[in-house]
């Protein structure tokens, strides 16, 4: 983009990387993506994957969930995979587009929002997504299933499909 484009971008939105501009956040235009979209579509379909087990697992009655240790273990399986799979997508999005590094998965969802590619809301939802990710993997104390049955039916599966969705819909609108 030559200076004088660069200056009327600059009076009437703001910059969000080098070369590329948004009018306000999620409403994409200029460059091109950057992200191989392979990757994409790889990291988005195992996202769905662990996703679509998740639902299956909600749709089970609370006390049979519980009394089923498989069930149990597979959900907080399934949330590590689609915690992990949309955190490396966030920070595909952050290296390639905008020469980002970032220091852990909470840093890569709350980075995206300052570059305007997600929502501050959907920022903070993942960010607590990666809060249990990282309970289950490290063990930090001890797991209670039950909430993180009732957190995934009453607010994260609509939290993961809200990242995606915004994720998406930037990928898509800098891909021509």
């Amino acid at each position: 983009m030559d200076a004088a484009i660069m200056d009327v971008y600059r009076d009437y939105s703001y910059i969000c990387a080098e070369y590329v501009v948004c009018e306000k956040p999620g409403e994409w235009v200029g460059a091109v993506t950057r992200v191989d979209k392979e990757v994409v579509k790889k990291l988005i379909s195992e996202a769905e994957e662990a996703l679509d087990e998740i639902r299956k697992i909600l749709a089970i009655e609370l006390s049979s969930f519980v009394g089923n240790r498989s069930l149990r273990f597979s959900l907080r399986y399934c949330v590590i995979m689609v915690v992990e799979a949309l955190a490396d997508l966030a920070v595909a999005i952050l290296e390639k587009d905008f020469g980002v590094a970032v220091e852990s998965y909470r840093d890569a969802f709350l980075r995206l929002a300052e570059k305007g590619v997600i929502s501050a809301e959907t920022a903070q939802s993942m960010t607590r997504l990666v809060g249990l990710r990282n309970i289950l993997v490290h063990r930090y104390w001890s797991v209670d299933d039950m909430r993180i049955y009732n957190d995934a039916k009453r607010s994260g599966v609509k939290a993961v499909e809200k990242f995606m969705e915004e994720a998406l819909s930037y990928v898509e609108a800098k891909d021509p």
